[in-house]
């Protein structure tokens, strides 16, 4: 009778009962009844080969060749047998998964056109305010470190009459303080000097009249004394100087678009129903919007 209380016992008898009912369900049913065998292609060993010679910068020999091969066998069996009883259902992992695969087939699909010379043109024609280039400058600048100054605004007004003085010809890297980024920026943008110095500092100097200098100038760092070299408008550019920029946009605009048929197309096959409780929390409207979104 204590034999009848072992767990281990139990454990034992529950797995036969389920191998016995699996098998009566599947009796006289052929193991591989309109079942598609796994088929190992050239192509997937070659890719195995590459693999491991990239990594470990040798090619595998053939008992490591056999094994590579083997992992990739029991791989599609477990990953077959795992479809079949559902177990990527309800998996966000292999949703997900799934749906970044199809989603680059489809946009490798869209990358195979390519867009003749007349119609970059028109498109570009089309959004040419895209393609402007704004406005640069080039500027050297004098800095000066409040730190190191009882009063960096009057010290900096001070050396601002020398400069005037000396006009162009000034060697403003006798002045100042020392600065850890560059006294000298050539053909730059207001995003640029914003992103260095700070969007009040990059908007004062471009307001600065070309060949004066100018300031003090605010910045994150300090005071600055700025001489603004040259100033370039902005402007439209020749189709040609930016003809890569152009394609680059085109084909990006291509992908989306093909992107968003290819969604709609697949909302109409499969449909989309909302279970009034997500309507509730969507609301009927936004719900409207979400299955049609594309």
């Amino acid at each position: 009778m204590k034999l009848l209380r072992e767990p281990l016992l139990h454990f034992a008898l529950t797995g036969v009962v389920l191998f016995s009912v699996y098998a009566w369900l599947h009796q006289g049913r052929p193991a591989s009844e309109g079942v598609e065998p796994i088929r190992i292609s050239e192509g997937e060993v070659q890719w195995l080969r590459e693999t491991f010679t990239s990594q470990w910068l040798r090619p595998p020999d053939a008992q490591e060749l056999q094994g590579l091969v083997a992992d990739l066998v029991n791989e599609e069996l477990l990953a077959r047998e795992a479809k079949v009883m559902g177990l990527g259902e309800n998996d966000t992992i292999v949703r997900r998964r799934l749906a970044q695969k199809l989603k680059f087939l489809v946009e490798d699909t869209s990358r195979l056109a390519e867009p003749a010379d007349g119609e970059l043109r028109q498109y570009f024609e089309k959004n040419a305010a895209r393609f402007e280039t704004g406005a640069r400058i080039s500027f050297i600048h004098v800095f000066f470190n409040p730190q190191n100054h009882a009063d960096a605004t009057l010290d900096a007004t001070a050396v601002l009459d020398g400069l005037r003085k000396a006009g162009a010809g000034a060697r403003a890297a006798e002045f100042g303080d020392r600065f850890l980024l560059d006294t000298e920026f050539r053909d730059v943008d207001e995003q640029l000097i914003s992103n260095m110095f700070g969007a009040d500092f990059a908007k004062a100097v471009f307001a600065i009249e070309p060949g004066v200098w100018s300031g003090p100038l605010k910045s994150g760092y300090g005071l600055h004394l700025a001489y603004i070299g040259a100033k370039m408008a902005s402007g439209r550019p020749v189709f040609d100087t930016v003809r890569d920029e152009v394609a680059a946009e085109w084909r990006r605009e291509k992908e989306e678009a093909i992107n968003r048929e290819y969604l709609a197309r697949l909302r109409e096959k499969h449909g989309i129903v909302f279970d009034d409780s997500v309507k509730a929390l969507l609301g009927p409207q936004s719900a409207s919007d979400v299955a049609v979104r594309r």
